[in-house]
This record gives structure tokens, sequence and C-alpha cells, in this order.
């Protein structure tokens, strides 16, 4: 458990989770919903005024979810909702079929299911795991954490390791992007000290610059037939490289990526030939994204260049993908058995306070029966004490058989069969509303014994 100072919450506290993500909500609202850094600790503090702790807030790009315990989740989860739409500015309405409301058991595998990455927008990507640990650190420190929802979020986490180290769902690339990453770290390894370059713009050129700058290739030059290249450089901080120069660009470059499209081919074997021989004929990645190429198709020939088109990117991805989903599978009904887990321990909570209530009780009824007979052995003190302990519940059993009614009967049958669960009592289930009845007459002259005794 965290160190952070937490809240008190009642015995009977239930979990709830009220949010959107990626699957129903649109952009914008998301982006309404959404609670940047800076506003997160503003945000605790009003979940403590609107006396919604504890509780956690998780805000990311695909999601913003509230998890909290209350005794009346749906009472919490209705103030909730209004809460996360007062703080995003929306009318309450406009979350209307954005928003769900879970409970329990399937608040409970729905958080499972979002630590391991099962519910990802990319199944089984490792940001969700770090995002969800660091919200149950926020609210730690903003004092909104309980022990039990703390306790819920551990499992989480436990959870979310067994899948990762028992199921391969974070392995193999599942975007073009990703794929793309994979191919150039196969080639080249480390690619921190690597240099690569961007021929062209477009929506795929920024992804897998992104992409290659995540996994530590950060200087990548650019070139273009377009003035708007250079433009774009100079907004970015990047090298730009005027493209009449393009075969000493390549030459310095161990990745060169180009998203192009124009319709023609931007770089040629001539051109690739000169470029290895600047580079002393060191091996060269081509990522050839664009619609239609932008590598001449021939320069696959060249032994020193591994030349990949987008078709081939795509097709690395969709293998992943496949992957993914078969460990995906595997992962669920780890969570599906994590859920059950947790609802047994549950269970065995709330038997907790009965079975003290139950052993106080014992207690005292055997210290009155010796204050009452100090003298008695132990023969006959413990019969008393079974006298004394089968008192109250002879007189209950006696009242059902003898209102005899259909739901007295079904009551009687559930007795029967829950003595047996407690006691191990042979054949309590299969002796029925009458029997117990007998039973009950025959303690009953017991009790009445234990009276003129007293």
């Amino acid at each position: 458990m965290t160190d952070h100072a937490s809240v008190d919450r009642p015995a009977d506290a239930r979990p709830y989770i009220v949010g959107a993500n990626h699957r129903t909500a649109d952009g914008r609202l998301r982006e309404a919903l959404f609670v940047e850094e800076a506003r997160l600790e503003e945000t605790y503090a009003a979940i403590g005024a609107a006396g919604l702790a504890p509780a956690a807030l998780l805000s990311t790009c695909d999601r913003v979810e509230l998890h909290g315990m209350a005794a009346d989740p749906e009472a919490a989860a209705a103030r909730a909702e209004a809460f996360l739409a007062d703080r995003a500015g929306v009318p309450p309405h406009r979350l209307d079929g954005a928003v769900y409301r879970l409970y329990d058991a399937d608040a409970v595998g729905h958080l499972y299911r979002v630590a391991s990455a099962l519910d990802s927008h990319m199944v089984g990507e490792a940001q969700i795991l770090g995002q969800l640990k660091a919200a149950a650190a926020r609210a730690a420190a903003a004092g909104t954490m309980s022990v039990e929802l703390d306790r819920l979020y551990q499992s989480a986490f436990q959870l979310a390791k067994r899948v990762r180290s028992q199921t391969r769902i974070g392995e193999g690339a599942v975007s073009v992007a990703a794929a793309a990453v994979r191919i150039a770290g196969d080639l080249h390894g480390d690619l921190s000290d690597r240099r690569g370059l961007l021929i062209g713009l477009g929506d795929v050129a920024d992804v897998m610059l992104e992409q290659f700058e995540r996994a530590g290739l950060t200087r990548f030059d650019m070139t273009g037939p377009s003035r708007r290249t250079e433009r774009v450089a100079g907004r970015a901080g990047r090298n730009f490289v005027p493209f009449d120069r393009l075969a000493e660009a390549i030459g310095e470059s161990d990745v060169v990526v180009t998203a192009g499209g124009l319709g023609r081919y931007l770089v040629t074997p001539e051109v690739l030939e000169a470029a290895l021989d600047r580079r002393r004929r060191r091996p060269i990645l081509l990522l050839d994204c664009g619609v239609p190429r932008d590598v001449e198709p021939a320069c696959d020939r060249i032994e020193e260049a591994f030349l990949y088109s987008l078709a081939d990117i795509e097709r690395l991805a969709e293998r992943g993908q496949l992957d993914r989903r078969a460990e995906a599978e595997e992962a669920g009904r780890m969570a599906e058995a994590a859920v059950i887990e947790w609802r047994r321990h549950q269970a065995e909570q709330e038997g907790i306070p009965a079975l003290i209530a139950l052993r106080e009780h014992f207690e005292t009824a055997r210290a009155d029966v010796l204050s009452r007979h100090p003298r008695a052995d132990a023969e006959e003190a413990t019969r008393l004490l079974m006298n004394r302990l089968l008192h109250r519940p002879s007189e209950a059993l006696r009242a059902i058989a003898a209102e005899g009614g259909a739901a007295d009967l079904r009551d009687m049958v559930t007795v029967n069969r829950v003595l047996a669960r407690l006691f191990g009592v042979g054949g309590a289930a299969e002796a029925g509303a009458a029997e117990s009845g007998v039973v009950a007459d025959q303690t009953g002259r017991d009790d009445q014994e234990v009276k003129d005794r007293e």
C-alpha cells in the first residue's frame, strides 16, 4: 500500500467507475473531459469538496474515468457524472450515451482489463499501466485514497504484471509506425546513436517521426522538393537539407523514411549508389511510405540497401495484431479469474463481522454458564453450555416450522443447508421442517431444565 494519506470509507463501501473512453465518446468530448497535469491538484480538491472521496481520477487521451468506493455506489456515480460534466464545462445531457457507470464486480473487471491493456485503443500497449499507477499515487498524495480502493488498485497492478509475464500481449508491432521502428531496430540495434532522414511531409511522416523519437532516434533531418518542407523543418527545429543534395543527405543517414507520394520516384538506384559510396557501403534502411511509391523498386537489388514498401510494413503490423488478439484471449481469461477471486475475497470479508459476533456470543454464554455453575464438572458444564447456545436457535426453528407456509418451508430448507455447511451436520438438508420441529421440542425441554436448575 502507498504511504500517503488516505480517507476512511464505510465498512460496506462498494466500488464503482464512471467514465468515457475512445469507444463511447468522440474526440471533442474526451478533450473537454480531459484533465491536464496542471489542473489535477485543484481537481482533487474539488473531488474532496464534492464528497466523492475515496476516489481516483484516470485522465488520458483515450479515457477519463473516476474510480471510487461508496456505500451507495449508484448515487455516488450519479454525483460523479455530474461532477465530470461540470468540470468539463458541458451540459449533463451531453454525456448521455457517452459515459458508462459500472458497479461492484463489473467495475472491478473493467479496472482489471484497463490495467492489463485489454481495453486500450491499441491492445497490449504498455503506457496505460504507468498512467494508472500515476493516478493512484496522485489520489494518495491528495488524500482521496482509501485502504480498500488502494487494495483494489494493487490487485489490478499485480494482475497486469502477471499478464505481461505469462502472455506475449505486449510483443509484436501492431501499427505501421511501430512496425517500422521494429524493422529499424532489427537492422541497426540501438537507435539512439543513429541518424535519420525524412523525405516529404504528411500525417504518416508525423506519426513515423514521433514513433522513432520514442525509440531514441531523435536526430532526423528533413528534405523534399517543395519549399513547404523547409518551412516545416524550421518550425520543428530540424535540420533542412536542400533537395539537390539528396544523395549526400541519404549517405549520412542510417534510416530513410519517405512520405512524398508525388507520382514520381524521388530515390533512384543512381542516387542510392552515390549515397552508399559516401557511407562506405554501410547498410541503409529505406522505409517507403509514399502512395504512390517514392523509391524505385530496383533499389531493392542493391545489396547494402534494405527497402520496405508501405505494403510490406502493413503486413508486419497486421501479423502483430493477430498475435496480440490471440494473447488477449488468454489475458482476458486471467482477468475473469481475478474478478472471481476478488468476489470470493469480498464474500469472506463480509462474513467476518458475523463470525466475530458468533464467537463473542459463544464466549459470553460460556462465561455465563461457568459463573452460574462454578462447581459443575466438565460433562455437566458442557451440557449446560450446549443447551444455552441452542436455546434461541431452537425457538426460531420451532416458529418457522409452526407457521408452515410455502415460504417458511423454503426458509427451513435454507436453514438446514446453512447448518450443514457451517457445522457439518450430516443429513441436515434432508431432515426437513418436521424433523427440525422434533429436534426443537427436545431442545426446548432441555432449555426448561436449564431454567429450573438456575
